[in-house]
């Protein structure tokens, strides 16, 4: 009985993923890296930062945020959205920062920092991922 109940609750779900739209359809997409171009950076060095998504059909109405780069007080050195329109197959998204200044008036020390990239595609995040780098000086 528990089997039938178990089999029958697995149809539903499903079912009910088959008729969400994008749940499993043409139009998902997912962040295979994040990668920066250096692993360690200095006050005020301009930072590339490349996101590769790959997307299983076209998706317009997407949108890259990156944040990160977080100070003592809390508050994000970089939080940027860009809107992308992802073509089926491997993206490439690439987006430059001016890195601020390492100091106590910015309220950054040195060390290792995050930046954490979404996908966002009709309003939900459909995919993330982190990457971190060292700031000095």
């Amino acid at each position: 009985m528990r089997r039938d109940l178990l089999i029958i609750a697995v149809i539903m779900v499903i079912i009910a993923m088959s008729v969400v739209p994008g749940c499993l359809g043409p139009d998902t997409a997912r962040i295979t890296s994040v990668t920066t171009d250096k692993d360690l950076y200095h006050s005020k060095e301009r930072m590339n930062i490349t996101v590769l998504a790959s997307s299983q059909g076209d998706m317009s109405n997407t949108t890259l945020r990156i944040r990160g780069i977080q100070s003592r007080d809390g508050d994000f050195q970089l939080d940027t959205e860009i809107p992308v329109n992802l073509s089926p197959g491997l993206n490439t998204l690439v987006y430059s920062h001016q890195l601020p200044s390492c100091s106590s008036c910015s309220g950054l020390s040195a060390g290792t920092y995050q930046i954490e990239a979404e996908l966002i595609h009709d309003g939900m995040i459909a995919s993330n991922m982190t990457h971190s780098f060292k700031l000095e000086q």
